[in-house]
């Protein structure tokens, strides 16, 4: 068996044990107060709770983390008469913390609040509710009357479902006997009608049979001359084609075919130059092999032996590239390169890919692409930007205070916003949270959505007028972006028309909430990075990211110790590390909430891409 899903039904497992059971709930009243009791299996580690109150729907909800209800998921009715509680739905549901077990009470004209006190004694978790006139109940009590009602009606309606199957089989009986005396009654009657019209059919057959012989000789004379006429034709219009054929061939036919925009052999050519990374990728229209790829240090050149035309234009590339020129030569395809450039080289199903580090950085990417139809090419480099100097910045925000030790303690806290963005290139917005669902619209790359509540797999969302469903891996949240989303949605903003600057205070606004100082007065600095692992849970400033489980129903994420690499873990949204939790999984991230001392912040984990880099 696979050791990840072993791992996986372990953990599963070790968590389910250690869930939290309720037993029992008791409502009684005295002189003073009433009291809603919980009793719990187990007095240690009691789970955190919340309660909440619906003015509209006239719902008060009492909510328990990672716990278990021994009656199971159900609804009881406990007095329809009460001003406090009539009746309560039991059931599980899914937050942004984990798993949560709901009591969901419809309340009486008595209970208006969620403040209401609770006490919590030994097992028992007390809530204390306004003082009415109500009688006590247990709802351990109510399921086994409910129960016993359900045994009872049971009974009687198998008495009554078998004094029916009596009566029905007496009038099965009956109504056979007359089925039968009806049957052959009818039997008789159809044979006497079958024989009578057989031999009207035999009477009818043969009148049928004399007309289709007379109808059948006088068609077929009919065909013949028909034919006979048909074969005269199209000897005539054979002969009529021949000639035309004849005359259409004296015409020139060396009209030319449209013209490629590149060399012979070659389908596709690009280069890309940015974030410190300079690359030329060349397809071919033949398969091609690494052995007859060969750098020649004389030449400043990568030649690809392999045959071509013999003669052949030279393809100058234009583009912030190392590479100067494709041709080819009488030793094959010849790649040009600037002096001194050694690059790495790859080549994978028909493809060569050329890389090296970025001789001259640019704030942005330059992007060339050439194709037979053209040439296509997109350029974003933004403008120098000044550098900060944060010992200067904190001294003039924090002129008298003495908790700043230093300025390498002065960081930025931002808030959860609400609004979506779409980082898939292409995603559904369903009706309703399922697949099947009617398709309300086509969503793209980069579309901002407003996040209304999570509901399973599903993110319920505003889009413009239309309230709909999407996939909750599709999309992010504007903090939870990698920097190349953040990068490609300045890049479309950019193609919109929007001015660079507008566009980079949009971004940058993200960074200009509440800044927090703090002291560690002589504990540990949480920007330090801790050695080892801890029994509190995985520290993910010594383990890397390694790999992502994205197929299945919950995604998961594989980590690796940097110093033991045979030591793995799995891990999946919402699972606690050191200080701290899973917060999100994408397709190529891990993103992590850490906090210490009081203070939050977002740690995020990408997969290295095929080049041995980070994506």
């Amino acid at each position: 068996m696979n050791y990840k899903i072993i791992l996986f039904s372990f953990l599963f497992a070790v968590t389910q044990s250690f869930a939290a059971q309720v037993k029992d709930v008791v409502f009684s009243c005295s002189k003073k107060s009433c009291n809603l009791t919980f009793r719990f299996a187990n007095a240690a580690d009691l789970p955190s709770y919340f309660q909440k109150y619906d003015e509209k729907t006239g719902k008060w909800t009492v909510a328990f983390a990672a716990s278990e209800f021994s009656l199971g998921e159900t609804s009881f009715v406990v007095d329809t008469a009460s001003t406090l509680l009539k009746d309560v739905r039991v059931f599980k549901d899914s937050g942004r913390q984990g798993p949560l077990l709901k009591f969901e009470w419809t309340a009486g004209l008595a209970l208006k609040s969620d403040k209401n006190p609770v006490l919590l004694k030994d097992a028992n978790f007390s809530v204390t509710l306004p003082l009415v006139k109500a009688k006590s109940w247990k709802l351990s009590a109510i399921a086994a009357a409910n129960k016993r009602e359900a045994e009872k009606a049971a009974k009687l309606k198998a008495a009554e479902e078998k004094k029916a199957a009596l009566e029905a089989e007496k009038a099965a009986k009956l109504k056979a006997a007359e089925e039968k005396k009806a049957a052959e009654e009818a039997a008789k009657l159809k044979a006497a009608e079958e024989k009578k019209a057989a031999l009207e059919a035999e009477k009818a057959a043969k009148l049928k049979a004399a007309e289709e012989k007379k109808a059948a000789e006088e068609a077929a004379k009919l065909k013949a001359a028909e034919e006979k006429k048909a074969a005269l034709e199209a000897e005539k219009a054979a002969k009529l084609k021949a000639a035309e054929e004849k005359d259409s061939a004296k015409v020139d036919t060396t009209k030319s075919s449209a013209v490629s925009a590149l060399i012979d052999g070659v389908a596709e050519m690009t280069a890309f130059s940015g974030f410190g990374k300079n690359q030329f990728e060349l397809k071919m229209l033949m398969p091609l092999d690494i052995e007859k790829v060969s750098f020649l240090e004389k030449k400043h050149a990568v030649i690809i032996s392999m045959p071509g035309p013999t003669k052949s234009p030279v393809f100058k590339v234009n583009a912030n590239s190392f590479v100067k020129s494709v041709t080819w030569t009488k030793d094959g395809l010849q790649i040009s390169l600037l002096t001194g450039i050694h690059p790495t080289m790859i080549v994978n199903e028909g493809s060569l890919l050329l890389q090296t580090k970025e001789t001259k950085l640019l704030n942005g990417y330059v992007y060339w692409k050439a194709l037979p139809t053209g040439i296509h090419s997109k350029r974003w480099v933004m403008d120098k930007e000044e550098p900060v100097n944060i010992d200067s910045f904190v001294a003039r925000y924090e002129k008298d205070s003495k908790k700043v030790i230093s300025a390498a303690q002065a960081f930025f806290l931002t808030s959860v916003a609400r609004e979506l963005i779409v980082t898939a290139e292409e995603i559904e917005l369903y009706e309703t949270p399922s697949e099947e669902s009617t398709v309300i619209a086509r969503l793209a790359f980069g579309d901002i959505l407003e996040s209304v509540e999570l509901i399973g797999l599903y993110q319920k969302v505003q889009y413009g007028p239309r309230t709909g469903y999407v996939n909750k891996r599709a999309v992010a949240f504007r903090d939870e972006l990698s920097a190349i989303q953040t990068e490609r949605l300045k890049q479309l903003a950019v193609e919109k028309g929007e001015s660079l600057d507008s566009v980079n205070a949009r971004f940058a606004a993200l960074n200009n909430d509440d800044r927090v100082m703090y002291s560690s007065f002589g504990r540990r600095d949480p920007f330090v990075d801790v050695k080892g692992l801890v029994e509190d849970g995985i520290n993910i400033d010594q383990v890397e990211l390694v790999g992502i489980i994205w197929e299945s129903d919950e995604p998961m994420a594989i980590l690796s110790d940097v110093k033991t690499p045979s030591i793995s873990y799995t891990i999946k949204e919402g699972d606690k590390v050191l200080n701290g939790k899973v917060l999100k999984i994408t397709q190529t991230d891990v993103l992590f909430l850490i906090q210490e001392f009081g203070v939050s912040r977002r740690y995020s984990m990408g997969l290295p891409d095929k080049f041995g880099g980070n994506k």
